[in-house]
């Protein structure tokens, strides 16, 4: 499979709702996934009981449930995050990938264009926002969990992700997190323009 392929296989399981791109922080190495969001909380105990309360799990299949999710991680950590990796199936990109990724199906004068009016929208533009858009932001993270100084952030507006970070970690539901990546790290920084204002 040629990397365009590839490329594209990746947007058409974001645009179907089946994976979203979350950035993992561990030992100071960033690492860029594809999985289902629900891969993304930290804890998913809080969750599985929350469906008990609520009707939509019995009790007796709880320990079953937990041990089944995430193939036997219930707990994320920085101690088995290379577990869930691999017992997943799921790869890790680098930030040069990423940017090749990120530009993909487009040339330079293309970038340089969007990043124009991305600037002008924001500034000045009063017109509906370009179709454009989006398709360009879900090339973006939308989740950060940083394992070295337990911050989770995350952009799914439609789900309390944070509720299932523990108690000892900074999780919100925030797009302050372009901020916390090093600008070598950042795939949506291309010749200087910054991407990251399209989660403005």
């Amino acid at each position: 499979m040629n990397l365009e392929n590839n490329y594209q296989d990746l947007l058409n399981a974001i645009f179907d709702g089946e994976k979203d791109i979350a950035i993992f922080v561990a030992d100071g190495k960033h690492y860029y996934l594809f999985d289902s969001k629900d891969n993304y909380c930290i804890d998913v105990r809080p969750e599985y009981k929350s469906y008990i309360d609520k009707g939509l799990l019995k009790e007796s299949l709880y320990e079953e449930a937990i041990k089944s999710f995430r193939s036997g991680i219930p707990v994320l950590s920085k101690e088995n995050f290379r577990d869930y990796i691999n017992k997943n199936n799921v790869s890790f990109y680098t930030a040069g990938w990423m940017k090749k990724f990120f530009i993909s199906g487009r040339n330079s004068a293309d970038v340089v264009d969007f990043y124009n009016y991305i600037e002008r929208f924001l500034s000045s533009l009063t017109d509906p926002v370009a179709t454009e858009w989006d398709s360009w932001k879900m090339r973006l993270p939308k989740f950060y969990i940083n394992f070295d100084k337990k911050i989770y952030r995350h952009t799914d507006w439609d789900r309390n992700h944070e509720d299932l970070a523990p108690s000892d970690w900074n999780a919100q539901a925030n797009n302050d997190f372009g901020l916390l990546v090093p600008d070598k790290e950042k795939y949506w920084l291309i010749d200087g323009m910054n991407f990251w204002k399209l989660q403005m």
